[in-house]
């Protein structure tokens, strides 16, 4: 996928969502609990680290 934006935004007030959106409208979205004290680039970053985790727990299943 060729990425071409990333949005953040507060879903609630104990989550937020992380969309990463392609071209060809691929997305990948990730909701996760809202860590206030973290700004929008560490919120990327913890979603990328889950993404992450996901493909090591698909090669471990």
């Amino acid at each position: 996928m060729q990425l071409k934006n990333i949005n953040v935004a507060k879903t609630t007030d104990t989550t937020v969502t992380v969309e990463f959106k392609g071209e060809d409208n691929d997305l990948i979205t990730v909701r996760m609990s809202a860590d206030p004290s973290l700004n929008e680039d560490q919120t990327v970053a913890a979603a990328l680290a889950m993404i992450s985790q996901l493909k090591e727990f698909q090669r471990t299943a």
